[in-house]
């Protein structure tokens, strides 16, 4: 992923509905059910997290309040994790992710918003999962020969 500050769309939903009773709620979750709503914000928020205020028409203050709030204790293990499963990604599925090009990060950050149970899984069943959600999704046509690849993988694991 690259060296600016990633944002974490699951954690910003969590610090919205935290911020909900704010004074700055109302604003803030109006911004976020845009942002939740359209692909195109969340590619907009994540390639360039310093113009989201702008990009969401949200006050520059309750940006950085939201921002505050995004970060908690488990932030950083998340993170990790996060960035883990992002290169293991990277690793299995070159193909598919130099098709999205640029929009592979935000496909991953869609990805884990969208996995619900978020149970660990393999690598591979990971990027089979990947793989499903991207065909599921419109996101991309998947390349049939790292789709044989992946399940062969994830048969004989």
């Amino acid at each position: 992923m690259s060296n600016t500050r990633l944002i974490d769309l699951r954690k910003l939903r969590k610090s919205a509905l935290k911020l909900s009773n704010s004074q700055s709620g109302v604003a803030i979750g109006w911004a976020m059910s845009r942002l939740f709503s359209s692909r195109e914000l969340q590619e907009n928020v994540i390639n360039a997290p310093e113009d989201a205020p702008k990009v969401l028409n949200l006050n520059p203050v309750h940006w950085d309040e939201l921002l505050l709030h995004e970060t908690d204790d488990h932030g950083h293990a998340n993170s990790l994790k996060q960035q883990k499963r992002w290169h293991e990604l990277r690793r299995l599925l070159p193909l598919t992710l130099n098709k999205l090009e640029k929009r592979a990060e935000v496909a991953f950050q869609a990805f884990v918003l969208d996995d619900s149970d978020g149970s660990p899984r393999r690598p591979t069943q990971d990027a089979m999962c990947f793989l499903e959600f991207l065909k599921h999704n419109d996101w991309v046509e998947t390349d049939s020969i790292e789709v044989r690849r992946i399940r062969r993988l994830s048969n004989a694991a």
